[in-house]
């Protein structure tokens, strides 16, 4: 009774809920029950599949009586996850299709999945119409290797490349890494930069290299067409016959490098990668082997100078490869894995001493006057030096433990680098006066207009108008006693002596080598002096300049100072004390021994002072006339040092010093062809590049190819001129003779100075005629003189002339020559315009000519040359009219 209750209970909720279900408790039709009007089955031809392989699947809609649903009735499918593969609609032709929906024909459809990364792939399709709507899913898993990209290299693991050895074909530091490359057809693939390929990092491999082309030639020396010992991290890749080839290298760098691979598979659309890691490694252990210590700062001052006072100390901890070494850190700690310590300083330190200071594994901030204990990142360290007040040299040591590469737990087997660091006072102590020879040179402009002209020796800045002198620059170098510039913004003070002198070549009438300056006092006396007669006298006002350095012990007293009185030849007194001469701390006196010049500035002078760089050089300018090419001069340079006794003492600099021209120079000889076997006077001038004489050089001469005898001013075969050129002309002369001369072998005279050389020909013939001069830059004068084979004056004879000019000149004879007089000579004047041209093409010369002169029997001649310049070779902005570049 009882159960059948219970039953009829059951019975009753069962019914309920299938009225809830279906929408018990409404009114309508919508609350009746209606079965599926359709059904959609799948049905794959595999469960499983490998990544790029393709699986095939029948999709079957039908009524819900099990017949076919019309034709045309479109089923969607799609793929989840996203990214796990493709699927697409085929037609009943079998043909691809790029859509993933398909009309039924006959109640089915057909798809095919292309399978990509790995797992269990969802494969769901649906269908909604008319017909009613309908699901169905199917699971494919995916796993193994995908068969459109394989990478197989011939090694993963390569040894460290400690020798840099470069690539080559068998190498041990190289892996060939082949690529196969297949489509979602399972075809072989040919594609120009059909691959893609990265590789990272690159630090250790430098990247990689593929194949040579064979329609390149590889150029060693620039490399161009060496695609093999070409790296790269990254780039595209051909792929031929299915296969791409790609070289991995390695480097000194251990450590862990992936190679990464992508391609397009044109049939199925996807992107397909495949990836491969290498490792670089070595035997050796990266423990501390190799230490480095630098100081990255600039000089180090005490405390209170002025100066920079901290120093920063670059610290760089490698092991055998140098490599840096693995973080110093254990379970996420980090510990110390260096010692940096002043070698000599006790732990608390001495009051005005210097001191380290960093930032320790803990991250806490500690400082010592002995040692600290830091850590490496990446190799790499950093600690501060501090100086005191103290100067001087400190030694500072670093050291690592090559057993463990950890200071915190003790030093067992210590590894270790010193380097010096020197606190200096920043306060002046020694002058060194030094001159630039390459673009130091200034001519000075009348006005504001200038030009640069490259007159074969480098690029000169030319003024249109310019007055007359030049300007060299002169530089001082300053240092401290330890050695580094002294603070910037220190004033040096210049000056000059140029007289007096007897001929300009440093022969100084107030001079000698018996100094004896007062140490510490203004008294100065010379036992051979002539301070009162001598060139005319000593004057208030006039500068005496002592050379010390250049004898040993002296250097104290190297000085420039005003004189300010004259008691006798023998004493002097100056404007401000001597040095006391105490280097050693001990003042020194040893007597009159001391190089010294007395004088003043007559024809240059130079800017008076200026100040010091961060490199502790100053830098002023020398002035002078072109008139003085080559005067010797005295410069100097001075300014206070410590102060010594109450006073700061002066700290000097004395050089000698040359009024110098522009280079390159000219030697003009005339006449540069002379009878052989007599006796003549050759006229030697020496010009700079502008055609400024040059003074007071000496010039050298040679004879070559001499069969007899030559000399030249009594001296034989080779030596100097006996007069050096004179100031304002440049020219000496000299006094040719030979004997005994044949002309076997072509005799020659040479004639060189300031790096230029002239030459004089021999003549043999019954007639000569020499001109003077024989090389001009524009017209002139031209004296020539006829003379027999034994060097005497032919008189009354006619001297005729004919001159030609290239490209543009015109060269003329505006008069002469006549009849040689009875010294043999005669003139001409040539006119010579339209030497100079105005040609953008700089590349291009100026006009040239020649004039030839000769007796009217043709039996003697003389040829003077003639060369203008391009004026486009000046450079001036605005250009001058005529130079400007033509337009693109």
């Amino acid at each position: 009774m009882k159960f059948a209750a219970i039953l009829k209970s059951l019975l009753l909720l069962a019914a309920t809920s299938v009225l809830v279900a279906c929408g018990g408790g409404s009114s309508g039709g919508d609350s009746i029950f209606q079965p599926p009007s359709i059904k959609i089955s799948a049905t794959p031809t595999s469960n499983s599949a490998s990544p790029g392989q393709t699986v095939d699947v029948q999709v079957r809609v039908t009524n819900a009586n099990g017949t076919a649903v019309a034709d045309g009735t479109n089923v969607n499918a799609s793929v989840s996850p996203g990214n796990s593969g493709s699927i697409r609609w085929v037609p009943p032709n079998g043909a691809g299709s790029d859509a993933a929906s398909g009309p039924t024909a006959g109640g089915t459809v057909n798809f095919r999945y292309t399978a990509g990364g790995s797992g269990n792939v969802t494969l769901t399709f649906s269908t909604a119409g008319s017909a009613g709507t309908a699901t169905t899913t199917t699971t494919i898993a995916v796993s193994g290797t995908d068969q459109r990209l394989q990478i197989a290299a011939t090694r993963t693991q390569l040894p460290v490349n400690v020798w840099g050895v470069s690539p080559f074909m068998g190498s041990p530091y190289m892996s060939e890494v082949t690529v196969t490359v297949r489509d979602g057809n399972g075809e072989l693939v040919n594609r120009e930069d059909g691959i893609q390929v990265s590789i990272n990092p690159v630090d250790n491999t430098g990247g990689f290299s593929t194949l040579d082309d064979p329609e390149t030639e590889c150029d060693m020396e620039t490399l161009d067409g060496c695609e093999f010992l070409i790296r790269m991290g990254q780039a595209p890749v051909d792929v031929v016959a299915g296969k791409a080839t790609i070289f991995v290298h390695s480097l000194q760098s251990t450590g862990t490098t992936t190679l990464t691979i992508t391609t397009q598979d044109e049939v199925t659309n996807q992107t397909v990668t495949a990836s491969q890691d290498f490792q670089i490694v070595t035997t050796t252990p990266p423990l501390p082997t190799q230490l480095a210590l630098d100081l990255a700062s600039g000089p180090i001052y005490v405390q209170g100078s002025g100066g920079n006072s901290n120093g920063l100390l670059d610290i760089h901890v490698r092991d055998a490869l140098g490599q840096p070494v693995p973080e110093p850190e254990a379970g996420g700690t980090a510990y110390n894995n260096y010692r940096l310590e002043i070698v000599g300083l006790q732990t608390g330190g001495v009051p005005g001493m210097a001191r380290l200071s960093g930032v320790n594994a803990a991250g806490i901030a500690v400082s010592s006057h002995s040692s600290i204990d830091l850590r490496t990142t990446a190799g790499v360290g950093a600690a501060n030096f501090i100086a005191g007040t103290e100067t001087g040299s400190y030694v500072i040591r670093l050291t690592a433990d090559r057993a463990d590469n950890n200071v915190d737990n003790g030093i067992s087997d210590p590894v270790t680098v010193e380097r010096s660091v020197v606190v200096s006072d920043g306060r002046l102590f020694d002058l060194e006066i030094t001159q630039p020879t390459v673009n130091a040179l200034t001519i000075n402009p009348a006005g504001g207009d200038i030009e640069v002209v490259d007159l074969g020796a480098g690029e000169v800045t030319i003024p249109v108008s310019p007055d007359g002198t030049y300007s060299v620059t002169v530089a001082v170098i300053a240092t401290d006693r330890q050695g580094n510039p002294v603070l910037p913004g220190t004033r040096i003070n210049f000056g000059l002596i140029d007289e007096p002198q007897a001929s300009g070549v440093g022969d100084y009438y107030i001079a000698g080598g018996d100094g004896n300056p007062q140490e510490g006092g203004t008294a100065f006396t010379a036992v051979d002096g002539r301070f009162a007669t001598a060139g005319g006298g000593v004057g208030a006002g006039d500068t005496l300049v002592v050379f010390g350095e250049d004898i040993i012990g002296n250097r104290d007293l190297e000085s420039a100072r005003a004189v300010t009185q004259v008691h006798s030849n023998t004493s002097l007194s100056v404007d401000y004390r001597f040095n006391h001469n105490d280097t050693t701390g001990q003042s020194v006196d040893y007597g009159g021994i001391l190089p010294y010049i007395i004088g003043r500035a007559a024809d240059g002078n130079i800017i008076a002072s200026a100040t010091t760089n961060e490199l502790g050089v100053a830098v002023t300018k020398m002035n002078y006339p072109i008139e003085k090419l080559g005067k010797l001069a005295v410069i100097w340079a001075q300014a206070d040092g410590p102060v010594v006794a109450g006073q700061p003492k002066k700290v000097a600099d004395v050089e000698f010093a040359y009024f110098a021209g522009v280079a390159p120079a000219t030697l003009v000889v005339s006449p540069n062809v002379i009878p052989a076997n007599t006796t003549r006077d050759v006229t030697v001038c020496l010009y700079d590049a502008l055609g400024a004489p040059m003074g007071g050089i000496p010039v050298s001469f040679a004879f070559q190819g001499l069969s007899g005898s030559g000399s030249v001013d009594g001296v034989a075969n080779a030596g100097s001129v006996d007069e050096p050129t004179a100031f304002g002309s440049g020219c000496t002369v000299a006094r040719v003779s030979t004997q005994g001369v044949s002309d076997e072998g072509e005799p020659l005279l040479v004639f060189g100075a300031a790096g230029a050389t002239g030459t004089v020909e021999f003549t043999f013939a019954a007639k000569a005629l020499m001109a003077n001069p024989t090389a001009m830059t524009g017209g002139g004068t031209v004296t020539l003189t006829l003379v027999d084979s034994a060097g005497a004056p032919l008189p009354g004879f006619q001297i005729v002339g004919t001159c030609q000019g290239e490209g543009g000149a015109t060269i003329s004879l505006q008069s002469g020559p006549g009849v040689t007089n009875n010294s043999g000579q005669t003139t001409a004047v040539i006119s010579a315009p339209g030497l100079n041209i105005t040609n953008p093409d700089t590349s291009v010369p100026g006009n040239a000519g020649s004039c030839v002169f000769e007796t009217v029997d043709g039996e003697a001649s003389a040829e003077v040359t003639l060369q203008g310049i391009n004026l486009c070779t000046i450079i001036v902005s605005p250009s001058n009219p005529g130079c400007e570049p033509p337009a693109p």
